[in-house]
């Protein structure tokens, strides 16, 4: 058997839900992305490098997005933890894709036997264009990302003269650091992608996710799916099979975990004050014990 695929990537490969976080994301929300404009591309690279060695590499997410090529890292499944040497490993991503274009592009060509020249050596024409990469890291982990945003961040300058720091080329990478995220900025996605990071920002703190979650009224039964499955929030489940319907009541939700937790806290409590009494019942009797041995000593 394969390995499961984790849920927020599984949720991501829905079209609708990967053009909702992309929108939000690139655009903050300006509804400029809708899942028409999404289409699947291989996950899976070949690249030859030289004749007889090749590169393979899988991608968490791969989508065509109108003109461009979006490649999407997501950070439960690989990045749980700060991946320090982040902006080697999305460049060699971003290589490989247009490397694998170009050969594409060279195969058509000696198909259609249409260069001469310099473009037929190279395979590739003077018009010919390539579909752009946009790597994007989300990452979920609970200590913020504190690795390199820029490859220059990963070089040693020591001793390069200045003069030959502008002949470095430079690579920049995107990464959105959901649990260190301001609450401002989340709430400019798309509801549910908003509402699905706020219980994985806010999962030990119910009054601060109650607080950002006022102004979601309802989220899509799939979105509330992979709440449950991603926090570990199982009570939703049999919630979204209540509702019976697309749509997820938040409000209700709330309500439901608000009163489930009261009820686990008061069963919790009992607990401990029984422990607790029984605890104190035990001291006594050692106590008792002690002053009896105490008095009969003092007789003696």
């Amino acid at each position: 058997m394969g390995r499961r695929e984790h849920p927020l990537v599984l949720y991501c490969q829905e079209s609708r839900n990967f053009a909702e976080l992309l929108d939000g994301w690139l655009f903050r929300g300006a509804g400029r992305i809708h899942s028409e404009s999404i289409s699947d591309m291989d996950r899976r690279f070949l690249a030859k490098s030289g004749r007889k060695v090749y590169r393979e590499r899988y991608r968490d997410l791969y989508k065509k997005v109108e003109g461009a090529a979006v490649h999407l890292l997501i950070g439960v499944e690989h990045q749980e933890s700060v991946h320090y040497g982040m902006p080697v490993r999305v460049m060699d991503y971003d290589s490989v894709s247009y490397m694998s274009q170009m050969s594409g592009i060279a195969g058509r060509h000696e198909e259609r036997n249409d260069l001469t020249g310099a473009e037929k050596l190279c395979g590739f024409s003077r018009e010919d264009r390539l579909l752009l990469v946009i790597s994007l890291v989300l990452y979920c982990g609970a200590s913020p990302w504190d690795g390199a945003l820029r490859l220059h961040e990963l070089l040693d300058f020591r001793g390069v003269p200045e003069e030959l720091r502008g002949c470095i080329t430079d690579y920049s990478i995107q990464v959105l650091d959901v649990c260190h995220t301001e609450d401002q900025r989340l709430l400019e996605f798309p509801a549910d992608i908003a509402a699905l990071f706020f219980f994985m920002k806010y999962r030990d703190d119910p009054v601060l996710l109650v607080k950002n979650l006022t102004e979601i009224k309802e989220v899509r039964s799939n979105t509330c799916d992979t709440i449950a499955e991603c926090v570990g929030e199982r009570r939703l489940k049999g919630f979204i099979k209540e509702e019976n319907g697309g749509k997820v009541n938040m409000c209700k939700a709330l309500d439901l975990l608000i009163a489930d937790g009261e009820k686990r806290g008061i069963e919790l409590g009992i607990a401990r004050e029984r422990k607790n009494t029984e605890r104190e019942r035990k001291r006594a009797e050692k106590a008792e014990a002690r002053i009896r041995e105490l008095e009969r000593m003092l007789r003696l």
